[in-house]
């Protein structure tokens, strides 16, 4: 299950009501995961965050899966001039902030605006839209 696209593009504040907090928590819990974080600076297929993390392709699946659901991995489609478009991940934020609050916790992530890895899709020599 795939996050709510509209929530791409600014500051995403996961509270002790949203559910969407436990998931976030549990992948950066995950050792795997979060070295896949630190790996996807740009954008990357789960092929290549596999073997730039050395883990097993099955487990970069599994976790970038995983990491989909959250704001942390956002995923984009690398065009391919023979018609063999692949998806691509990179990191979906550029910091992150817990704090602890009368209500409950909050986390708090801030993105780039998506523009990074949607721009440089657009900026490619070989992708044409005529």
């Amino acid at each position: 299950m795939k996050r709510d696209p509209s929530r791409v593009g600014g500051p995403t504040t996961l509270t002790e009501t949203d559910d969407d907090l436990d998931t976030a928590f549990d992948a950066l819990s995950d050792p795997d995961c979060r070295t896949i974080l630190a790996t996807a600076d740009e954008p990357m297929t789960t092929s290549e965050i596999a073997d730039a993390c050395d883990i097993a392709l099955s487990t970069a699946y599994r976790k970038v899966e995983r990491l989909s659901e959250t704001p942390l991995l956002t995923e984009g489609v690398r065009f391919d001039p023979d018609g063999d478009h692949a998806a691509e991940y990179s990191r979906g934020v550029t910091d992150a902030t817990l704090e602890l609050t009368d209500g409950g916790v909050r986390l708090t992530m801030e993105s780039d605006g998506g523009a990074g890895a949607l721009g440089a899709a657009f900026d490619t020599p070989e992708v044409s839209a005529d």
